[in-house]
């Protein structure tokens, strides 16, 4: 890139360390003295000194107002200091020079205060604008600081004239002529020169500019437009931007390039209208590409296109672009950077002056501006057309402030920002945790129920898998399931009378004397669960027993305890209930089979669901396919955590809980990969969020699934064998008298 025709700023300290070495040499060789001891020989070299000071960083252009004020004092003070007693020749002319000095300084000094009196405030007057003008031309260095320095030279070194002509010729020929100062320039302009041949080679012509900002070039080489390189376009107004490579295609014969303007070139080179060339500064195209996107470091990969809404954008990328589904990529909108996530991409042809153009198109949908207090929150509006995209890939982004009431859900894939959940919002408004086994749901419900007993609520875990105990023995559960031989009995109740209808009465009498039995313990064990100050975890399980129809009756006693002690106790705890397997206990009922009074089991279990949130009751619904779920409970909740699903009947389903891009991308979810969105969620838009993979938890699940079944559960069956209503045995299961149908 062509340099500026004047000193920067390390020149000039440059070159004010080289002259003042020099000075130091010249003054330690004539006075003899290592440093300046105040007398009179030592003030030419303090006028010096000042001088550069004064020239090369106070004031290097012009003199204002304020600088020339303080020179001149100082040169005021040097010159009414001087001893001139000593010298015995020249007196006379000595004292007259000083006297000339002392008067040119006291006018320098009082026209600068003119300038700055007649001008404050941004008042402009005549007699202001004359003195500001004349304090800029005699307020030079070289005049105020030049008389001190000869009287002092003369004064102190009358006696020795090979000293004084010394001291006079270098005051001349490296004060005044300034040599050092030419040299430095000319360096200055060797390398701006000899840059200038190099970069403004061009590497190929304006093919077409898409306003406001996108310039197609055609290029003489493919290799010469690398991305996220700076490249100066002679434009056809006659001005000269700054262009950030994109990528480029090739197009028949030729190689077209895309690129960004993102500022304009304030120092022109020589250059033809229409050229390109090539003026890379990694520093410049660092700063042009801060400045977009408001984050230092960001990459740019590509620029908004047509088809774009508030919801989602769609962005042009090379095909060589490496992205990807759910990375986080960010626009600036009005000084603000707004986020979106990749859920799809398609490649698409132009015609580009009747030559087809291969591109890729990108849509992503806004997750919205991150807050460190709220989360993510949605964008009133759409980016203009050709506004930049840039990746957040490997950038550090402000971690939200959370709460002690807030659960870490997963991370937001390139991004790196957390994504957090309210426990109380989880709890309150009901959550469904979906996804087809090893996908990770169950994962991330063990997380909800610990983040969810660490807060206090009081959590209980309906598991008909068996996982739960072991996974999380160390929360110190509880277990109020009915003893085996209890659950046992009511499932062969329930077989014999569906295989024998009405011929089973005396089962069914017996059946409901074992279940109010349940019922009452059941309703014993959930009130001194409750009663208990803090948070505490319960699971409920039935991995023993095969029968549905037992299970779902077993279910509906739990919850049902569990309601009548929210209801009498309303709002003293939090409760979450989690119905792991939740197609198994609360299941569609039209065309599942059931009978009626299954039927009647299902709507009670759901009318818990439903009323809950009354009570402070909330659901915490884990299932492999919505399909079989109650729609009544699904329908519910208010915030969805959907990991891969393939069936149709649930995407169907998720289109009115996601918009249909998301939806498209549920299949395509890898393993720790889930769409979050709901009221509990520190995000107004559906967000893509992935765990962290965690070997401890995998041997965990592993130890489970090889582990035997403890036993402590069944040790109620050493027990006495009353169960409150008579002896369980084989006749529990055994045909009715007379016989069979």
């Amino acid at each position: 890139m062509a340099q500026s025709q004047y000193p920067g700023v390390r020149e000039r300290t440059t070159v004010l360390l080289l002259n003042t070495i020099f000075a130091y040499v010249v003054f330690v060789l004539i006075s003899g003295h290592l440093l300046p001891d105040g007398g009179i020989e030592s003030v030419w070299f303090a006028c010096a000194i000042s001088y550069w000071f004064l020239k090369l960083l106070s004031a290097p252009w012009f003199i204002p107002p304020r600088d020339a004020i303080i020179a001149g004092v100082g040169s005021l003070l040097i010159l009414v200091a001087l001893e001139l007693g000593a010298a015995k020749e020249f007196q006379l002319e000595l004292e007259v020079i000083r006297s000339v000095a002392v008067v040119f300084d006291l006018i320098l000094i009082g026209t600068a205060v003119t300038a700055l009196f007649l001008n404050d405030g941004g008042k402009q007057s005549l007699i202001g604008n004359l003195a500001f003008r004349l304090t800029g031309i005699f307020g030079g260095g070289e005049l105020l600081f030049s008389a001190p320095a000869v009287i002092s030279a003369v004064a102190a070194y009358q006696n020795d004239f090979d000293k004084l002509a010394w001291l006079i010729i270098f005051w001349i020929t490296v004060v005044v002529a300034q040599p050092i100062e030419k040299i430095a320039s000319v360096v200055r302009i060797y390398r701006s020169e000899k840059g200038q041949l190099t970069s403004h080679q061009a590497v190929g012509t304006i093919s077409r500019i898409d306003y406001p900002n996108i310039v197609r070039v055609r290029l003489s080489s493919a290799r010469s437009w690398i991305p996220n390189r700076l490249f100066t376009v002679a434009m056809p107004d006659e001005t000269q931007q700054y262009v950030v490579s994109l990528f480029s295609q090739t197009q028949g014969s030729e190689v077209v390039g895309t690129g960004l303007i993102v500022a304009t070139a304030h120092e022109s080179i020589a250059l033809a209208s229409g050229f390109v060339c090539s003026t890379h500064d990694e520093a410049m195209t660092a700063e042009f590409l801060g400045n977009l996107s408001g984050t230092p470091g960001a990459m740019l990969v590509g620029f908004v296109v047509e088809q774009s809404n508030i919801a989602t954008i769609t962005f042009e990328v090379s095909a060589s672009s490496e992205l990807n589904e759910g990375d986080v990529v960010f626009a600036r909108l009005s000084g603000t950077r707004v986020f979106y996530q990749i859920v799809s991409a398609e490649t698409s042809e132009e015609n580009f002056d009747q030559n087809p153009r291969g591109t890729h198109l990108v849509r992503a949908t806004q997750i919205g501006v991150h807050d460190e207090q709220l989360g993510f929150r949605k964008y009133p509006w759409l980016p203009a057309m050709n506004t930049p995209i840039f990746l957040s890939r490997g950038i550090e982004f402000p971690k939200t402030k959370t709460t002690e009431r807030d659960i870490p859900l997963g991370r937001v894939p390139t991004a790196g920002i957390d994504v957090y959940a309210n426990i109380d919002d989880l709890i309150e408004y009901h959550t469904a945790v979906l996804g087809v086994t090893g996908t990770g749901k169950t994962e991330v419900a063990l997380e909800i129920v610990r983040g969810a007993v660490g807060c206090g609520a009081k959590v209980f875990c309906v598991d008909f898998t068996g996982d739960y105990r072991a996974r999380l023995a160390d929360l110190n559960p509880v277990f109020p399931t009915p003893d085996s031989r209890k659950a046992r009995a009511i499932e062969g109740y329930l077989a014999t009378i569906d295989a024998y209808g009405f011929k089973a009465g005396d089962e069914k009498t017996k059946l409901a004397a074992i279940l109010r039995d349940v019922r009452k313990q059941t309703v014993s064990e959930i009130d001194e669960f409750l009663s208990k100050e803090g948070g505490g975890l319960a699971i409920f399980e039935l991995a023993e027993i095969s029968n549905s129809k037992a299970g779902l009756r077993l279910t509906e006693i739990f919850l049902s305890a569990i309601m009548t002690w929210a209801k009498d106790h309303r709002g003293q705890e939090k409760v979450l209930i989690c119905l792991e397997e939740a197609h198994t206990i609360v299941p569609e009922a039209f065309g599942s089979g059931f009978d009626g009074e299954t039927k009647w089991v299902v709507e009670r279990i759901g009318q818990i669901a439903l009323q809950g949130r009354k009570y402070g009751v909330g659901l915490l619904v884990i299932t492999q396919r919505t399909a079989l779920v109650s729609k009544t409970i699904l329908s519910q909740c208010n915030t969805f955590l959907t990991h891969n699903l393939i069936d149709q009947t649930s995407l169907n389903f998720l289109e009115s809980v996601y918009s249909s891009q998301h939806t498209r991308i549920i299949p395509n979810l890898g393993r720790f990969e889930f769409l979050a969105f709901g009221k509990a969620i520190h995000s107004e838009r559906p967000i893509l969020l992935r765990k962290d993979f965690d070997q401890s938890k995998l041997d965990a699940s592993k130890a489970v699934h090889v582990r035997s079944r403890p036993a402590a559960k069944d040790e109620a069956v050493a027990k006495d064998g009353a169960i409150g209503v008579g002896e369980v045995n084989s006749e529990a299961v055994s045909p009715p008298p007379n016989g069979g149908a």
